[in-house]
């Protein structure tokens, strides 16, 4: 007994998991593992500087079994002395979509979160052990995971989620609580051999400990290897994104090509994994496909490429640049708007203002323009004018030029992303385009020696540049 507090003191010590002062909140489910958990870290609280708050998540699933549960949970907070947090969560697992255990892992995250809010704690205690690290090896080595997977359960997660029994084994937990004659409950899910993870507990690892009595030990030795070895790559990988990325936005990130394509091979795929994490807030559902399709993407030989990967992240190739952002739900799918005469006009679609104004052209000469600002010959315009967004087929002839271009080969010769091109304003008279806004007027209205009366137009407000 000593021994098993010793070696979970020694955990929480060389992983920093608790700081003199904190309140920590336990997951207490009613079996082995959580009880030992909530024994321990009582045994502990005055030599660590602690306060605990229990925690239990009836899952709603097992109605006379979550119940018992419950009431067990809650008896074992009042003998302690302390204080006792529950909620029922069936029918919100009930909604959800996903596989049950997804569910019931979301919603019990969730209720510990609330808790730890309501006490204000610093911590969440959970009661994963080295038995469990073992399986979740195993049991992503067969699903086909990488470095990352096979790092197993972290001691530590997001500085908050603490695992104090993680070098603890089962064996080691059952012997405690037998010393100190602990009762808990049994939960028969456990036994359900539809559940991959009680297939590999109740049927692979005992077959595997026939060749290796210490096989338990040594996957849990492997993860804290493969783990340590991720954290070194994981640094590397957010500092050169970091150097890379210029556009200071929190949830877009972009990187050059060019540079991204003399990485070594090991460092590629940790690269795309931070950058899919820092964009889309996780990289659950996130596997080795979808880490590959962004590959294929950059090495693509097409100028333009999209993907459309897990928690709405979009993942655009724009010539020599590879983006990651979230996809916008109501990016608008077009806009139009007629303009009947001089005056200024709200465009609602684009979050600016666009102002038309004649005048003389002698005017011209006093007047320092800028990109969103055209001076057109008026007299060769009849209202109304309209702005809208690009169509297939526009063609235009470019200031300086003689003949028609098409705009989409104009845009390319620009190396102009499909996503700039739907944003940019255009200008229109009589079905023929007068001004690409801000890019490039139509030869056939520019002003001339001849022009009697100018059109200037001129946006309010400034637009990003098209690169």
């Amino acid at each position: 007994m000593r021994k098993t507090i010793k070696k979970v003191r020694n955990t929480i010590s060389r992983y920093d998991m608790i700081s003199h002062g904190d309140r920590v909140v336990a997951a207490v489910s009613g079996g082995p593992d959580s009880v030992c958990l909530l024994d321990i870290l009582y045994q502990l609280k005055d030599d660590l500087g602690i306060e605990l708050v229990v925690a239990h998540l009836d899952h709603g699933l097992r109605p006379d079994e979550d119940e018992a549960e419950t009431r067990f949970v809650e008896s074992l907070a009042d003998s302690l002395q302390l204080p006792f947090e529950t909620k029922n969560a069936g029918r919100n697992i009930a909604q959800r979509e996903a596989s049950l255990e997804e569910r019931a892992r979301h919603a019990r995250y969730q209720f510990l979160e609330e808790t730890l809010q309501k006490f204000s704690a610093r911590k969440i205690a959970v009661g994963h052990n080295l038995n469990d690290q073992a399986e979740t090896v195993l049991m992503r080595l067969i699903r086909g995971s990488g470095p990352s997977g096979l790092a197993g359960i972290p001691p530590l997660r997001d500085e908050k989620i603490i695992r104090p029994l993680i070098e603890v084994s089962r064996n080691e937990i059952e012997s405690y609580l037998e010393d100190r004659g602990l009762k808990y409950v049994t939960d028969a899910s456990n036994l359900e051999p539809r559940f991959l993870r009680n297939r590999i507990r109740l049927k692979l690892l005992p077959l595997l400990q026939e060749y290796q009595p210490q096989i338990v030990n040594l996957l849990g030795q492997t993860a804290g290897i493969m783990r340590k070895d991720e954290e070194c790559l994981e640094e590397m990988a957010k500092a050169w994104v970091k150097g890379q990325d210029e556009t200071g936005e929190s949830r877009e990130l972009r990187f050059h090509l060019s540079s991204f394509e003399k990485l070594p091979e090991a460092l590629k795929n940790r690269v795309i994994r931070y950058a899919l994490r820092e964009t889309g807030g996780s990289l659950r559902r996130v596997g080795l496909r979808h880490i590959e399709a962004v590959r294929r993407l950059a090495a693509s030989e097409k100028p333009q490429a999209m993907a459309n990967l897990p928690n709405n992240v979009n993942v655009r190739k724009d010539y020599d640049t590879l983006v990651f952002d979230l996809v916008k739900e109501t990016e608008a799918q077009g806009f139009c708007c007629f303009l009947d005469g001089p005056g200024t006009f709200d465009l609602d679609a684009l979050g600016c203002a666009i102002s038309l104004e004649e005048m003389e052209p002698g005017a011209l000469a006093e007047i320092n323009a800028s990109p969103w600002t055209a001076f057109l010959t008026a007299e060769k315009l009849t209202y109304p004018l309209m702005i809208r967004n690009f169509l297939s087929g526009d063609r235009f002839v470019p200031l300086g030029m003689s003949g028609h271009k098409k705009l989409k080969d104009f845009f390319i010769d620009l190396k102009l992303s499909s996503r700039a091109r739907a944003q940019i304003p255009i200008l229109t008279h009589s079905n023929r385009i007068v001004w690409v806004c801000g890019l490039r007027i139509d030869d056939r209205f520019k002003v001339t020696k001849d022009t009697k009366k100018v059109l200037k137009v001129t946006f309010s407000t400034d637009h990003e540049n098209y690169s």
